[in-house]
């Protein structure tokens, strides 16, 4: 009968494989004992250990040679294998750490996309062509280990959920309407913003404003949309006017299409992390996203009015 052998049993199999292969390798048990750092008694017990597990002979001893039986020639074979294959493997992670590649599940807001992330993957896929980036564009915070994600990035204050946050910024919101919404409105004061057409998220209820002095108050005419992307665009179309974070739209702001009203107002600062399960160190590609997204914002222009 074949015996079955548990999982922590398979483990400490798999290690007096390995010691076995380097007996045969070595071509004694003193040489073999110096090489892993053993005894050489701790040595023969492992090979001793290995052949009453499989319940074969696996090797005959004299005073001076050691041969292998014809089970042992075969268990010679099967261990070099494991050898071959756990080389290969941390070989391999060494290779990913040193350059970056493989897959890289990564999910974060809608508005991240454009202005901030494809950018910085895209030259990540030129400088290593072995990145397999997978990105999962949704407003939704989803969970990493449920939908097999490498990494988050998400917005405000984060639950303590057992995973790790890295700070990457803090996205500092402007008001902003289209050339076309400013044109036809009456003149926009701090006085009057209650009563213009309002492109409010969610979290925007009532609109908060800090400057100087706070206001906070819910629009008569509220335009309500439930994505920054949503906000911006309806902005950009001359819908009403948006609070939006400053660092998305500055091509917008640059080309004209949108234009800072009451530029001494701003919403409050909400902070940007890049969430994770490892344990150890991030893998280098997610590393390098997470050190290129904080350059972003360091780098980001002052937005002018």
């Amino acid at each position: 009968m074949i015996r079955m052998f548990r999982k922590n049993e398979q483990k400490r199999l798999a290690y007096q494989m390995l010691v076995f292969d380097e007996v045969v390798n070595q071509g004694s048990f003193t040489a073999a004992a110096e090489a892993l750092g053993h005894t050489k008694s701790a040595v023969s017990q492992y090979v001793s250990q290995l052949e009453q597990d499989l319940g074969v002979k696996l090797l005959t001893r004299s005073t001076r040679q050691l041969h292998l039986t014809a089970q042992g020639e075969a268990m010679a074979q099967r261990s070099r294998q494991l050898w071959r294959l756990l080389t290969e493997t941390l070989e391999a992670a060494h290779d990913q750490q040193a350059v970056p590649g493989g897959r890289m599940a990564i999910t974060a807001p809608l508005a991240f996309e454009a202005p901030l992330l494809t950018p910085i993957i895209a030259d990540l896929c030129r400088q290593y062509p072995q990145l397999l980036p997978e990105m999962h564009y949704d407003d939704a915070r989803l969970d990493i280990l449920q939908h097999n994600l490498d990494m988050a990035i998400s917005v405000g204050p984060q639950k303590d959920s057992g995973y790790h946050a890295i700070p990457i910024g803090r996205l500092d919101s402007v008001l902003v309407a289209a050339p076309s919404y400013i044109n036809r409105s009456a003149a926009i004061t701090a006085e009057s913003l209650r009563g213009h057409s309002l492109i409010v998220l969610p979290w925007q209820r009532p609109l908060v404003l800090e400057g100087p002095s706070g206001l906070a108050f819910e629009a008569v005419k509220e335009i309500k949309v439930n994505t920054s992307i949503s906000a911006i665009n309806s902005a950009i179309g001359g819908v009403g006017i948006a609070l939006v974070p400053s660092i998305f739209i500055e091509t917008e702001l640059s080309l004209g299409k949108l234009q800072r009203v009451l530029p001494e107002y701003g919403g409050p600062s909400r902070e940007v992390f890049a969430i994770h399960a490892y344990q150890q160190q991030l893998p280098l590609a997610l590393r390098l996203v997470v050190e290129r997204l904080k350059e972003a914002f360091r780098q980001k222009a002052p937005v002018s009015a």
